[in-house]
């Protein structure tokens, strides 16, 4: 089963596509092995192979997705939205799902511009604003004195200006944020309570 869910893992983190040697030296395993780990992805269309012999991600795996996403979605949406839309910023749900950073629901401001898009099934490998936002909804001590007083932090600089809050929903799983994102600065005292009636919101509607 590990061996399965890290050959899926490797065919998202490589969109290009990957040979069966490629695969198996990636595995640490032999191509025989391989082939037989290959075969009920394929007839699932889990995974598919092009004529050059080269392994991607499946159309199958969006059915999955699809399953996981639109409960989430349904639940979420319009508070997202109206959060973008009122902060001109990305609005974005990240949950850690053993030790990964996962975007499971977004919405961008309508406003036409230049936005942050990190959409559902992104997975964000150097998030520390919110993964600290996470950390502070599960009490651990943060060491930003920020997120120690609000439990929030925010960055400035770099690719995005951001700012987090946990949010704890029992139907997505696992312990999350609300997170904004805009590729121009914003005055935290704008935005911030905005974010938290968002974490507000849609906690209570899944209370409803």
């Amino acid at each position: 089963m590990e061996r399965s869910i890290a050959l899926l893992w490797e065919l998202y983190a490589n969109p290009e596509g990957l040979s069966a040697s490629d695969l198996a030296r990636r595995l640490d395993t032999q191509r025989t092995a391989l082939y037989r780990l290959l075969r009920p992805f394929l007839r699932t269309q889990f995974i598919r192979r092009d004529d050059r012999k080269r392994y991607y991600l499946g159309f199958g795996i969006t059915a999955l997705a699809r399953a996981v996403a639109e409960p989430i979605e349904n639940l979420v949406r319009d508070s997202l939205q109206k959060l973008a839309d009122d902060t001109d910023c990305s609005a974005m749900i990240i949950a850690d799902t053993d030790g990964i950073l996962v975007t499971v629901a977004s919405a961008g401001p309508q406003r036409p511009g230049m936005h942050v898009a990190a959409p559902p099934g992104f997975v964000h490998e150097n998030n520390d604003v919110a993964l600290r936002a996470i950390d502070a909804g599960r009490g651990v001590a943060a060491t930003e004195p920020l997120a120690d007083a609000a439990g929030f932090s925010n960055a400035i600089g770099g690719l995005a200006t951001t700012i987090a809050l946990p949010l704890h929903v029992p139907i997505i799983g696992s312990d999350a944020c609300i997170l904004l994102a805009s590729v121009t600065p914003f005055r935290l005292d704008d935005v911030l309570p905005l974010l938290s009636r968002a974490v507000e919101e849609v906690a209570r509607s899944q209370r409803s």
